[in-house]
């Protein structure tokens, strides 16, 4: 049996060690990229994971860049919180 495991935000600092981990047999890692999965455009989590039906999701993508986001809180909150909550 196939389990399917998606990492948003699988190029960042913490996506990248996720995708480095052994995994149990069978398990399948999606990594889409951010174009595919971009968390600040409202609908486009849930279209991708309605594609891709995963069995896991970690969410590991994030706005860290402090400064950029003091200047930029509509983006930050976008990917921070509303991105998160979908």
């Amino acid at each position: 049996m196939t389990t399917r495991l998606v990492i948003v935000g699988a190029n960042g600092q913490l996506g990248t060690e996720l995708r480095r981990a052994r995994l149990p047999k069978g398990w399948v890692i999606e990594a889409p990229e951010r174009a595919a999965l971009d968390l600040a455009a409202p609908g486009a989590a849930e279209a991708m994971l309605a594609h891709l039906k995963p069995d896991v999701v970690i969410n590991a993508a994030a706005y860290t860049a402090v400064d950029d986001a003091e200047k930029n809180p509509a983006l930050a909150f976008a990917l921070n919180r509303d991105g998160a909550g979908a």
